[in-house]
């Protein structure tokens, strides 16, 4: 079970109606569903407004511009400075 904090919605290049987009997540995760939660960033995407959970978000490659996976890197990268996500993992909340 994870609970959304904050999110960066992104639109999908592989789409030109701008239905589906990937969502970047900043948030919670209880893994054992005990109530242990832990700091977690997480990727969906959505269709046509309803975020899907099963399916995984496939990050596009090719592009006349910014790739899929260039936004969603660039999405990330944000994330990472704004709740000091550091490389040996550890959140500080602020």
């Amino acid at each position: 079970m994870s609970r959304k904090v904050e999110d960066y919605i992104i639109k999908a290049n592989n789409n030109p109606n701008g239905l589906v987009k990937y969502h970047v997540c900043y948030g919670e995760v209880d893994w054992e569903k005990n109530g242990n939660r832990k700091p977690a960033v997480f990727l969906l995407v959505s269709y046509d407004g309803k975020i899907n959970y099963q399916v995984p978000a496939h990050l596009t490659l090719n592009s006349e511009g910014e790739t899929d996976f260039e936004k969603v890197y660039d999405a990330l990268t944000c994330l990472k400075h704004k709740y000091q996500i550091h490389k040996k993992f550890d959140v500080v909340v602020k």
